[in-house]
């Protein structure tokens, strides 16, 4: 008789439970990594045109940076893999234009702020990065607008503008 004993059957995992756990984690991880390009100063997307996602890890770094004062949310940051961010990112430019009215917020700049013309004139110089600062600017008075296009490209910057 062999002195081994047959393994022991593990309990099979509630997998239904772990999917819902885990999908609560990556809400909460949206939300945190979401909120350091919306609300602070992380950018999606580099500054070529039409505008590529930057590296992720690098995007990582800045969103952690950013979270400084929440531990809790840069270890979910941490935790998150690469194709998981690159999700977020693609989740935040979406959330821009549905949740935070990124184009009524943009017309707001163009009309109210009378800075139509300014815009088409940066635009047709290929000048974003002047772009993005005139909006940031015109949009000082609103922490929840002043960074929306971080979010977006600088393709996505010339088509609110050419619909204007």
């Amino acid at each position: 008789m062999s002195s081994t004993a047959a393994p022991k059957p593990q309990p099979k995992a509630d997998t239904g439970r772990a999917r819902e756990l885990k999908l609560t984690v990556l809400d909460e991880t949206f939300v945190n990594f979401s909120w350091t390009i919306w609300h602070e100063t992380v950018r999606s997307f580099n500054d070529s045109y039409p505008g590529a996602v930057r590296d992720i890890n690098t995007i990582r770094a800045e969103a952690i940076a950013a979270q400084s004062h929440n531990p809790h949310a840069q270890d979910l940051i941490r935790a998150a893999t690469n194709n998981e961010l690159l999700l977020m990112v693609d989740q935040t430019r979406s959330r821009v234009y549905s949740e935070f009215h990124l184009v009524l917020n943009f017309d707001w700049v163009a009309y109210h702020e009378n800075q139509l013309a300014q815009l088409r004139t940066l635009l047709s110089e290929r000048k974003f990065i002047d772009i993005r600062a005139l909006y940031e600017a015109r949009q000082d008075h609103n922490p929840n607008t002043r960074h929306l296009l971080n979010a977006v490209s600088d393709l996505d910057i010339e088509v609110i503008i050419n619909a204007e």
